[in-house]
């Protein structure tokens, strides 16, 4: 077994420029909200759905980009374009285990896009229409050379968690949603269920911290089965420099619960190429730990799906948990002393094999 902890290396640079863990966050501003491109080189936003059971999906995640980024989310030797500053990047991928369908393609901002810089506003015509303005959203995403349509409706909770808060360099936060979902996949097969949803959006600079090359990125979520989440974030640039080590949990209607510490026990591993065709080593099996000054939260996770290789350089794939809540300081959400169980989310930039990983 190899042991995956983060180093406690931090940039100065990164703490005094990052406000997010004293910027309010009960709702985004207006402008918080609306689209910060071309202000800023790029804006994305995204949105992950976990399904329940029985639905027959297990996942939803629509990522969308105004300009590059220039780290590894990008795709972007796949950018034909003259200018960076004009690509569009869509992404998608609905998960339901044994079939999948994804999309991950490039378009030009000034021929094929309409955007509103002072509103949620996007339209790829035929594929994408975003809109909306707190707290209410609409999502259709249709994919004809795969007879997909889906339309998300969305409708945001009070509270929300800021990741990152440099308002001249980069910001990024989540919402939390509850929503409902209709797809139709060709002839019979249609239907439509109610879910709780993560709405990211981010914007910012490419300058550091994001220009740094990430050696460690896992983004996992995990749905509480009342419809709340756990989350956890854990990233590094080289030499372990450790940018973000946190998580939260936040149960359906419940406070928000801030966690200052994640670490991550891969048990095994496997091996799957990236879009390129490398090889990277992707766990099968972990054990996490989500540490706050409420308490902590343990768990073991199993991947279920096959990880697909969308995430620029990394993977999305399903998992399925089981964990349990510790210490008193939990009380206030209902959760102390809880054993849980259910379906999971992992976003992780590959870890290639041959490279000390």
């Amino acid at each position: 077994m190899r042991r995956l902890l983060p180093r406690t290396l931090l940039a100065p640079l990164i703490r005094v420029a990052d406000r997010a863990s004293t910027a309010a966050n009960e709702r985004p501003t207006t402008l918080e909200e609306t689209t910060r491109y071309p202000s800023f080189p790029w804006d994305l936003r995204t949105v992950i759905a976990l399904f329940p059971e029985p639905s027959p999906w297990r996942f939803l995640n629509l990522n969308v980009t105004l300009g590059l980024t220039g780290v590894p989310f990008d795709q972007h030797r796949r950018w034909a374009g003259s200018s960076p500053v004009n690509a569009f990047d869509l992404q998608f991928c609905l998960e339901a285990g044994a079939t999948h369908t994804a999309y991950k393609n490039y378009h030009t901002v000034n021929t094929e896009v309409a955007y509103r810089p002072d509103a949620v506003y996007l339209d790829l015509p035929g594929r994408l229409h975003f809109e909306g303005r707190w707290p209410d959203y609409e999502i259709e995403y249709r994919q004809p050379e795969a007879d997909l349509s889906i339309r998300l409706t969305l409708r945001s909770l009070s509270g929300f968690q800021w990741w990152a808060y440099s308002p001249r360099i980069y910001c990024h936060y989540t919402t939390f949603c509850r929503g409902s979902v209709r797809w139709n996949r060709g002839g019979d097969d249609e239907g439509t269920c109610d879910l709780t949803v993560l709405h990211d959006h981010g914007w910012g600079k490419n300058i550091l911290p994001l220009r740094l090359p990430l050696k460690v990125f896992r983004y996992e979520v995990m749905g509480l089965p009342d419809g709340g989440f756990a989350i956890a974030l854990w990233t590094e640039g080289p030499a372990g420099l450790e940018l973000r080590n946190i998580g939260l949990i936040r149960p359906e209607g419940g406070p928000l619960a801030f966690m200052r510490a994640y670490s991550c026990q891969v048990l095994d591993w496997d091996t799957f190429e990236n879009y390129e065709g490398q090889p990277c080593r992707v766990p099968r099996r972990w054990a996490g730990t989500l540490e706050g000054r409420a308490g902590r939260f343990v768990y073991e996770t199993e991947r279920e799906t096959e990880p697909r290789p969308v995430l620029g350089e990394g993977f999305l794939y399903a998992s399925r948990y089981c964990g349990r809540f510790q210490g008193k300081g939990l009380d206030q959400l209902g959760l102390a002393g809880k054993e849980v169980a259910g379906r999971g989310y992992v976003e992780q930039i590959a870890r290639f094999a041959g490279r000390g990983n």
